[in-house]
């Protein structure tokens, strides 16, 4: 299996972006943790290796070559996700203790008539949407054997 430095490489070769370091660290460690991220993770986990203001400039680049997926939680708090071939579309539980963040598949059936139910409402609201998630709420399985 490739490093994730070259593995970041290739992300960000296929989009014909420019490496730079920044970029690299963030792929880094959206490809290792596998998992959604917010910004303070991703601050803490770089070690001092990126600034704020050069994270959120770092963001909207990905976000522009199509690498990542960026949503907010309900308290408010921006998360980024790396979007890779295998991604499919999903949706997240969010853990009301913890603040975890887990993501989930529905199967085909309920996906389809979840689509099915927002291009209804698509045509009698007038108005195009661009894409839609299902947000679940509840304690993951730590919180609960903490009590």
């Amino acid at each position: 299996m490739p490093s994730l430095r070259n593995q970041s490489r290739d992300l960000l070769s296929s989009k014909n972006a420019t490496m730079t370091n920044p970029r690299l660290v963030v792929l880094e460690l959206l490809i290792k943790e596998n998992r959604p991220l917010t910004i303070d993770q991703v601050l803490k986990l770089s070690k001092g290796k990126l600034a704020q203001s050069t994270l959120y400039r770092v963001i909207g680049d990905l976000r522009d070559f199509g690498l990542i997926t960026e949503f907010t939680t309900p308290e408010n708090t921006m998360v980024i996700e790396l979007n890779s071939d295998e991604s499919k579309h999903h949706h997240h539980i969010f853990c009301q203790k913890c603040g975890s963040i887990t993501d989930i598949e529905l199967n085909q059936e309920l996906e389809t008539a979840l689509e099915s139910e927002v291009a209804k409402i698509e045509k009698y609201q007038s108005i195009s949407i661009v894409s839609h998630s299902l947000e679940l709420f509840g304690t993951c399985n730590n919180c609960t054997q903490l009590g």
